[in-house]
């Protein structure tokens, strides 16, 4: 396994091992200021690790202590011996925001795909902690459930997407081989995960991230993806949030986000929902500008209380 957060090195960088609820090693790094400084904590999504978030890392270092981390079985965090499950990600997130909160400091966290599925799978395993430990939530390119069945990354007539979608989840959860850096493979993650304007360098970076994680991790972690349900822990994210998704998102389509922006709306929770057009799912990659603008607006107004 390895995590390499290049195109940040230049920042105050430090690394910890963080250990969740079942002793599992989580590798954490931490870049910019102190323990004084306004605190943001970011979850990456599947196959992905903590560099995914390197446009944040670089835009918000110098004025806040960002930390990322790497999901278990990714990057270098260890995969752990309990079964890989939707409450083994909520458990993760807590363990990591119990060791960076401070009593000065609460985070806002930031969830993208199956890192937003973490944020929702800790309200829901841990409701007491997200008003002690978080003073905001965004939640990017991400849904609770229906992921398979919702999903256009397969257009087919009805009469075969029942199978098509049986045939989808069967692919998420295989392990597969080692995919490498190739031009195709590059075209498959571009075609999968980003619309139709995104920039080689974009495609490039994204792939090289993507391509990297180990196909075991991909599939037990798709496993757990193809019927996963943290609608509960919607109900249970009592802060302010932010819903952010690409137009072009095939992953987790726009009605994943529209579900939720409505669903927290009606709890008073939604500080924002933001819909980027043509922008596909690695949304924060394809569109950092646009993205970093909604955390920052939901952090200057958490930050004033």
């Amino acid at each position: 396994m390895t995590s390499d957060s290049s195109g940040a090195g230049l920042l105050s960088r430090r690394s910890r091992e963080v250990l969740s609820t079942d002793g599992t090693r989580l590798f954490v790094e931490e870049y910019g200021l102190g323990d004084d400084a306004p605190l943001l904590v970011f979850s990456h999504g599947w196959a992905c690790q903590g560099r995914f978030w390197r446009p944040q890392i670089e835009h918000f270092a110098n004025t806040h202590r960002v930390v990322v981390y790497d999901q278990r079985g990714h990057g270098w965090s260890d995969r752990g011996h309990t079964p890989f499950s939707s409450s083994v990600l909520g458990d993760d997130l807590e363990a990591v925001l119990r060791a960076v909160v401070t009593s000065s400091r609460k985070a806002l966290v930031t969830g993208h795909s199956m890192g937003g599925m973490s944020v929702m799978g800790w309200a829901a395993e841990h409701p007491e902690s997200v008003p002690l430990l978080s003073r905001g939530a965004v939640l990017a390119s991400t849904g609770p459930s229906q992921l398979v069945s919702r999903s256009t990354l397969i257009r087919s007539p009805r009469r075969f997407r029942a199978s098509l979608e049986r045939a989808f989840a069967a692919g998420l959860a295989m392990a597969g081989p080692e995919m490498l850096d190739t031009r195709f493979n590059q075209r498959l993650v571009k075609y999968g995960t980003m619309g139709p304007h995104a920039s080689a360098d974009v495609v490039a970076e994204c792939s090289e991230i993507v391509l990297r994680c180990p196909p075991a991790v991909r599939g037990m972690w798709g496993r757990v993806l193809a019927t996963i349900d943290v609608s509960k822990g919607v109900d249970s994210l009592a802060v302010p949030t932010t819903v952010i998704v690409g137009s072009a998102d095939r992953l987790t389509p726009e009605v994943h986000s529209t579900d939720l922006a409505e669903r927290l709306q009606q709890r008073g929770q939604l500080h924002d929902f933001v819909v980027l057009p043509q922008i596909g799912h690695m949304i924060n990659m394809e569109a950092p500008n646009d993205f970093n603008e909604a955390v920052a607006r939901l952090d200057a107004a958490t930050e004033k209380g």
